[in-house]
């Protein structure tokens, strides 16, 4: 099978060859290339041959687009800065004032480099593995975004407090959501992925996710042209399930590693997608030993589940992580049966 017949397989519950399997490898590919983040993170090229990489030497049945959300809020005005082994990250947010968010503006993105950039990598991977391996477009939740554009304490307590700005911001949020994933789907993407933070009840009253959240993110996936697979976003999940499961366009879950997987599944039904949950930022901090450790006992628990995805949770595994370790897991999940595979 392929990668792409792989997924979907889990996706509809049918029988596959072996568990689909994945690891957010958007930055190591820099290292598998020793390629600056510099040059990554701004050259289309640069990362398409690290993907290129990636599945040659780590063999996941999804790739990714850069994770690299500190470049949407670049386009809206918010400073970034570089480091060497992680991704760029926010150096100063655009609105530092409340009260400013009149200077929000719909940034250009046919002009914007970071968006551009971002649009570029989409085409060239879809390009590269032409339907054989999912490419995952990995996007900032709309609901988010103004988080990392104004600071996280600025937009809590616009969405709190004031709903009339709340929902200005939204507006803008969902012009550009909309437009970057439609785009990303128009140069050949699989599925859109997001971080959703400001969505969980560990962050914000489940009152205003009922009231608010919840319906602004139903009519902004409503525009959506193709499936949403729903991040964690570093939070538990699994019993915010419910509020989430009938949103518009969600083809599935990815859990956090935290999440028990045996609930997850009884919350979520037999028949919604779930993805993870072996952390992904911390493997590079553990022995190969104990990463394939935590990596069997999930296959385990999820033997005879047709509709889970072996993913890493969280963001990207780290730089540091051994490339023994990324190996080890796939040879894993490689040879391992569970009661949904065929034989």
């Amino acid at each position: 099978m392929t990668s792409m017949e792989r997924v979907v397989a889990a996706l509809q519950g049918t029988a596959a060859d072996r568990r689909a399997f994945t690891m957010t490898l958007s930055l190591y590919g820099a290292k598998l290339t020793s390629c600056p983040l510099t040059e990554y993170y701004t050259r289309p090229e640069k990362y398409l041959q690290g993907q290129i990489a990636v599945a040659e030497q780590c063999r996941p049945d999804i790739l990714f687009t850069p994770f690299a959300l500190p470049l949407e809020a670049q386009a809206f005005g918010s400073e970034i800065f570089y480091l060497d082994k992680s991704p760029p990250n926010i150096k100063k947010p655009f609105i530092r004032n409340p009260a400013d968010i009149g200077k929000m503006k719909m940034p250009d993105i046919d002009r914007d480099e970071g968006l551009c950039y971002l649009l570029s990598s989409a085409n060239l991977l879809a390009d590269q593995f032409k339907g054989t391996v999912p490419i995952c477009g990995v996007l900032t939740s709309p609901l988010d975004l103004p988080a990392i554009i104004m600071g996280v304490e600025n937009w809590l307590e616009i969405l709190l407090f004031d709903r009339v700005k709340a929902s200005a911001v939204i507006e803008i949020m969902s012009v550009f959501f909309v437009s970057m994933a439609n785009r990303m789907f128009e140069h050949g993407v699989t599925f859109i992925a997001m971080a959703m933070v400001f969505s969980n009840p560990q962050f914000l009253f489940e009152k205003t996710i009922v009231e608010f959240v919840v319906p602004a993110l139903s009519a902004i996936f409503a525009k959506v042209n193709g499936p949403i697979v729903f991040h964690h976003g570093s939070m538990p999940i699994a019993g915010c399930l419910p509020l989430y499961r009938c949103l518009p366009n969600i083809a599935g879950f990815v859990l956090d590693q935290r999440d028990d997987l045996v609930e997850a599944r009884k919350i979520a039904g037999e028949n919604t997608l779930l993805l993870g949950n072996l952390e992904g930022p911390t493997l590079g901090k553990i022995s190969p030993a104990l990463a394939l450790e935590k990596a069997r006992k999930i296959l385990e628990n999820r033997k005879s589940d047709a509709h889970f995805i072996f993913a890493t949770s969280s963001a990207d595994v780290a730089w540091d992580t051994p490339l023994e370790t990324i190996t080890g897991i796939y040879d894993l999940v490689e040879t391992y049966r569970g009661d949904h595979v065929q034989y």
